[in-house]
């Protein structure tokens, strides 16, 4: 699975689900605080999403998790994350690498 794999998933993901609680997509941007065109552009996986961004649309999508958004299960062409030039610390990194190792692991 490529990185974009994940966004193009999770993106429909939050697109199905937009469509069961009837939002069009500028009432889920507003409570976002994205516009309209990059809500659709997520949602088609032509954008990567900011992870706090991520938590916002889960709650805007009323899910339990933002588990529930992203694959149950994945395997990455290359590491899972890249933080070259990146201003996370290493107890940071390590916190997401561990989020994305136990993410990766759940069973569908």
């Amino acid at each position: 699975m490529s990185d974009m794999d994940v966004y193009k998933l999770l993106g429909s993901r939050a697109a199905k689900r937009r469509d069961e609680l009837g939002l069009t997509q500028a009432e889920v941007a507003r409570q976002i605080g994205l516009s309209r065109a990059s809500l659709a552009n997520l949602e088609t996986g032509r954008q990567k999403i900011l992870l706090h961004h991520v938590y916002k649309l889960a709650a805007a999508l009323k899910v339990d998790s933002v588990l529930d958004l992203i694959p149950k299960t994945f395997a990455f062409e290359t590491a899972p994350v890249n933080f070259v030039r990146s201003d996370v610390n290493d107890r940071q990194k390590a916190v997401i690498e561990d989020f994305v190792r136990r993410a990766g692991k759940r069973k569908s």
